[in-house]
């Protein structure tokens, strides 16, 4: 585990550069920030500080006004379960890299950093810190036992942390929605959600061997009509996630083994700075 621990530190540092921490900066600009009041909104102001259920309640346009802090705080909220290690832990190993550069940017960039490590039994927290210490405590494996259930926030809902960016690593797309809307007014979400590309195309060999809790399942990759079907299926699914996410105030952005985790972070960055 350690060695396998310094590889993926080695890589994540190699991909490090000016571009890279720079967008970091600019597209999380605004952590480390604290309620302040509401006013009404001015054309000038930024459109997406505008609460629109105080909005609709007043009859005119308010928005929230923040105070920001001297420092920033990132928070990883790794949700750690049985189904990402299925086919060799490809989406398991996806998370880690993608944990690790968050990380290591949120440390170059001088942010307190910290993280909880969870399954549906326990949960594991490192209080953010501007040290390596987190970093180097990303890998330490747990077994998690359940295979599904909805992931809920009301954890972290009790952490007094004011403020923060908080990513959300998961292959989940059953979430509790009342904690998640509750956690995104007081906090900034970005929901990282992974999958291994095969669960997204069923592109793979003639006969694909996968394997569950108990058993083998053994799935016939020849009929391209059903294959073509299930794909459309997969993509509605994923797309309509989004919108639910995007609806509620949160970003997204989908993750796989067919894609460059930086680019897909680093693309991130982009459309926030817009």
């Amino acid at each position: 585990m350690q060695k396998t621990q310094k590889r993926l530190q080695i890589k994540t540092k190699k991909l490090m550069n000016s571009l890279f921490v720079g967008n970091f900066k600019s597209a999380f600009h605004g952590r480390g920030i604290e309620f302040q009041d509401f006013r009404e909104y001015s054309p000038e102001d930024d459109a997406k500080y505008i609460d629109w259920v105080i909005s609709g309640r007043e009859g005119k346009t308010i928005m929230r006004r923040y105070r920001e802090d001297k420092e920033g705080t990132i928070m990883c909220i790794f949700d750690d379960r049985v189904s990402l290690r299925f086919r060799s832990g490809i989406k398991y190993e996806l998370a880690n890299e993608l944990l690790m550069l968050i990380g290591q940017a949120s440390l170059m960039s001088w942010e307190n950093f910290g993280w909880y490590h969870l399954s549906r039994e326990w949960h594991e927290y490192i209080a953010p810190k501007k040290s390596q210490i987190s970093l180097q405590k990303f890998l330490i494996s747990k077994n998690p036992q359940e295979y599904n259930w909805t992931l809920s926030l009301d954890f972290f809902l009790k952490n007094p942390l004011k403020r923060s960016i908080v990513f959300i690593v998961s292959d989940s797309l059953e979430l509790d929605e009342k904690s998640f809307r509750i956690a995104a007014l007081k906090h900034d979400l970005v929901y990282l959600h992974i999958s291994d590309g095969f669960e997204n195309t069923l592109d793979g060999s003639w006969v694909e061997t996968l394997r569950g809790r108990w058993s083998i399942f053994w799935i016939n990759l020849d009929n391209t009509k059903k294959k073509e079907l299930y794909r459309v299926k997969r993509k509605q699914k994923l797309d309509a996630f989004a919108r639910k996410v995007r609806s509620l105030g949160w970003e997204v952005a989908f993750i796989d083994n067919t894609k460059s985790v930086f680019s897909v972070l680093l693309s991130l960055m982009k459309r926030r700075e817009k």
